[in-house]
């Protein structure tokens, strides 16, 4: 059976590198980074890390004051993100859904947790008062799993059919896939896609327990995170949000939109082995999946787009999968040592900043990559951006819990 194209059509986001698109590839081809000394974390007992990406500055009077109440800043990201998706999209901005039937749409959008900021002061309140005295009326739309979507659609006034993915490093890149299939299988035509998160200590303090959070650079943060690199020590978390808009060929047509990208199909698996270390073989596994199911092979990839957080276990099973699929041949990068790690909004930004890579014919090398570690030697690292013409990228993202995602874009310029 021939399968339906699915188009990119908006593109939007919240990041430690800026905020618009043009913003953010212009400090991904400067080499900037993210990624600041957070000194006011030094007070918090048994937390080693210093070290975060916070987003820039951003501007939430596009949003009426009285739909942000129930947002925190996880869902005002969520929000921005999404307004400028539907922008470049074409929608209408007074009337977004005149042209768009509420049955044939869905939203799939996500967060890693409820916001951990809002989170620490409900129960702070509830310990504290010995009940819920002092709580306000607007706490648990900030905290409840699925406030980032929720509030978005409060922000825009969608109406249509509202999913929640929440898989914590994968959320945004789940949410595409799902999208992708959703549109396939004609249930529907258009699809506001992402994910956001918010980064907090607490949020920062759960890698370190695990010892994923990058400790011997709190004194020189621009030297962390060190993604494939034989010093790196773990991540940096970041925050921020990232949207797409995901439509049929059809729904283009009918809108007479322009598409910026082919989504062409990936795929989502569940290793089942580990709570926390990632298995090679299903990261393969995921890739070989992904690659069948967007029609391609693996000759067709020119670059890949690696999760590559910077944990030492992490980057080298990685680029063992990797290499077991692909061998040396196509370039592999990945963006975390400018942008951080940000959690739940990494896949679809990292798939925005891979469409401006291929628009510009660009591919954004690693940061901090020196001395590339020997047990990653078996992939093609880049060390500096490389110039040249390329049209089909892979792109992964791992999680918590063997959550693995991978997809296939191509360029339609």
């Amino acid at each position: 059976m021939t399968q339906k194209k699915v188009y990119i059509t908006g593109m939007g986001l919240i990041s430690s590198l800026g905020n618009d698109v043009e913003t953010v590839f212009r400090n991904l081809k400067e080499n900037v980074s993210g990624v600041r000394s957070m000194p006011e974390w030094q007070k918090y007992k048994g937390l080693n890390t210093n070290l975060m990406a916070p987003a820039m500055n951003y501007d939430i009077s596009c949003i009426p004051r009285k739909k942000r109440r129930s947002m925190s800043p996880m869902a005002e990201m969520g929000a921005i993100a999404t307004l400028r998706a539907m922008k470049q999209a074409g929608l209408d901005e007074e009337n977004p859904w005149k042209d768009i039937n509420p049955q044939k749409s869905v939203m799939i959008m996500g967060s890693t947790t409820g916001s951990p900021g809002a989170l620490e002061s409900h129960f702070q309140k509830l310990f504290e008062n010995e009940g819920p005295e002092g709580q306000t009326s607007t706490a648990f739309f900030k905290i409840m799993n699925h406030s980032v979507p929720a509030n978005v659609a409060l922000a825009t006034g969608f109406q249509g059919p509202l999913l929640s993915t929440g898989s914590a490093c994968s959320t945004s890149s789940q949410a595409m896939i799902q999208a992708w299939e959703m549109i396939q299988s004609e249930l529907y035509d258009f699809a506001i896609v992402g994910g956001a998160d918010e980064a907090f200590y607490t949020s920062a303090a759960i890698f370190d327990t695990v010892q994923a959070a990058s400790t011997k650079y709190n004194d020189d943060p621009n030297s962390s995170p060190r993604p494939f690199d034989i010093n790196r020590d773990g991540l940096v978390i970041s925050e921020g949000a990232g949207v797409v808009i995901m439509e049929s060929e059809e729904s283009i047509n009918k809108r007479n939109a322009k598409p910026i990208a082919e989504f062409s199909g990936g795929a989502y698996c569940c290793d089942g082995q580990h709570m926390s270390q990632p298995i090679p073989e299903s990261m393969a596994y995921t890739m070989n999946w992904a690659l069948n199911r967007a029609g391609v092979n693996h000759l067709d990839i020119e670059y890949i787009n690696a999760h590559a957080t910077a944990t030492v276990l992490g980057d080298r099973q990685e680029a063992q999968a990797i290499a077991t699929v692909f061998g040396k041949r196509p370039p592999v990068s990945s963006l975390k040592g400018h942008f951080g790690h940000s959690l739940a909004a990494c896949g679809t930004i990292e798939a925005i900043c891979s469409i401006e890579m291929m628009k510009a014919d660009l591919m954004i090398a690693n940061r901090n990559l020196v001395t590339i570690d020997p047990e990653c030697e078996s992939i093609f690292t880049l060390q500096h951006n490389k110039e040249g013409r390329f049209n089909t990228i892979l792109s992964n993202n791992f999680a918590f819990g063997g959550m693995n995602t991978s997809f296939v874009l191509k360029n339609c310029e």
